[in-house]
C-alpha cells in the first residue's frame, strides 16, 4: 500500500505505424493486452458497420470519433492505442 495516498494514473498514447499487411493489428493487440489499453482501429469499426474500407469520408468521421474517445481514455489515465495506418509522410 502507499499509506492511503491515491496513485495518479499514467496516461499514454501509443501510435502504431506501418505499411498495410506489416502486422500493425497483431502488434496493437499485443500492446493492448500488455498495457490494458484501448485499441482504435477504423478498419474493424468499418467492418462492423458494413462500411467500405475505401470510403474516405466515412473513415475520416470514424477516426475523428475514435480520437474523441481516445482523448477521454487519456484524460482518465488510460492507454490509447491508435492504429490508423499512419505510414505515409
Amino acid at each position: 500500500m502507499n499509506g492511503g495516498a491515491e496513485v495518479e494514473p499514467s496516461p499514454r498514447l501509443i501510435i502504431v505505424c506501418g505499411l498495410p499487411g506489416s502486422g500493425k493489428t497483431t502488434h496493437s493487440k499485443r500492446l493492448a493486452s500488455e498495457t490494458h489499453g484501448m485499441r482504435f482501429c477504423p478498419d474493424e469499426w468499418m467492418t462492423t458497420l458494413g462500411i467500405d474500407f475505401y470510403d474516405a469520408a466515412a473513415r475520416d468521421r470514424i477516426e475523428a470519433l475514435q480520437w474523441q474517445v481516445a482523448q477521454e481514455v487519456l484524460r482518465n489515465g488510460g492507454v490509447a492505442i491508435i492504429e490508423w495506418g499512419t505510414w505515409s509522410r
